[in-house]
């Protein structure tokens, strides 16, 4: 039988936002970034594999692999960018955890976190391989554990610490104890606490950053404040009950009153998402991919189809024909 293998992508759009993350985190802890420059900010930010590997040497052969969680916090320096701001705008670390898994899954990545046990102030979390994808390296768990952190962090929960096992990691490792994990290649399993703050649900932190949508005028009312309360958070969107709790109604009477419409709640969702879309092509400059993300799309492919379906252009065209800052 003909073994079936998975090819290895070559590029992703997280890479160029993880990039300056990463270097700023190594800034931060006086260690020099390798490249020094930051990657682009525009549509075609993205890097390869082998530059994100050859960043990561670089703050494994200056620092070990202590400072790997803690380049993590180069986050609170981008947290102004789309994407992080869809990430910590999660109502709560559950729903910043689900966030991250769905972000991995937009890009396809090779690893992906399972989420094993959850409170209110800690969490037991295994990072682990796609089918058929080699196990992730030490290194890369290290990584992705800090930048989890930090993310909780901007996300309002204080005091936050991390172990592996019995290992302090975060925010003192132990430089030894956890070299000798990496020899073992028992770095996957993570077990974060961190003290909960009582702060605004993260939706309305974010409004401020948030496109203001409206929906077509020749709607019904109803759809429109469906639209709108959909909007406010696309990452995440209400579900058809919660939708229907907070118009003041059941289920089944809001599903009677859209469809007397001609509405429908996956269509106004899939309109909300459109239009979420249209607005940060051309009012914005920021990654093609990533306003498929923020905007709450599957996947790219996912978000270059049905926007093209709707508007009758791909994104990047539709950017280049109405972009304000072009």
């Amino acid at each position: 039988m003909k073994r079936t293998t998975v090819a290895t992508p070559t590029t992703d759009f997280a890479s160029a936002a993880m990039l300056r993350v990463l270097g700023q985190g190594m800034r931060e802890l006086g260690l020099n970034p390798a490249p020094p420059e930051d990657p682009p900010a525009g549509d075609l930010a993205k890097v390869s594999l082998d530059e994100k590997r050859q960043l990561v040497g670089s703050a494994l052969a200056q620092g070990g692999l202590g400072c790997l969680a803690l380049l993590g916090r180069g986050l609170h320096h981008y947290s102004h960018e789309p994407t992080h701001r869809a990430l910590v705008s999660a109502r709560n670390p559950q729903d910043l955890f689900a966030r991250w898994t769905r972000l991995e899954r937009y890009i396809h990545s090779r690893h992906r976190i399972e989420v094993r046990d959850l409170s209110e102030c800690h969490a037991h979390i295994v990072h682990l391989a796609r089918p058929r994808h080699p196990p992730p390296m030490p290194a890369e768990d290290l990584v992705v554990l800090g930048v989890l952190i930090a993310l909780l962090e901007t996300a309002g929960d204080k005091t936050v610490t991390a172990r592996i096992d019995d290992v302090p990691v975060y925010p003192e490792p132990d430089h030894l104890a956890l070299a000798d994990l990496a020899r073992q290649m028992r770095t996957a399993a993570w077990f974060i606490e961190w003290t909960p703050t009582a702060v605004v649900p993260g939706p309305l932190r974010s409004r401020a950053h948030t496109p203001v949508l409206a929906a077509p005028e020749t709607w019904s009312v109803r759809a429109q404040r469906c639209f709108t309360t959909l909007s406010q958070d696309l990452m995440n969107p209400l579900t058809l009950t919660e939708l229907a709790q907070a118009q003041g109604e059941a289920p089944r009477s809001l599903q009677r009153h859209l469809s007397r419409a001609g509405f429908s709640y996956t269509e106004i969702l899939a309109k909300a998402r459109c239009s979420s879309a249209s607005w940060w092509l051309i009012e914005t400059v920021t990654p093609i991919a990533e306003i498929g993300f923020i905007s709450g799309y599957a996947d790219q492919p996912h978000f270059t189809r049905d926007f093209r379906n709707r508007v009758g252009m791909t994104p990047q065209r539709f950017r280049s024909e109405f972009c304000a800052l072009s």
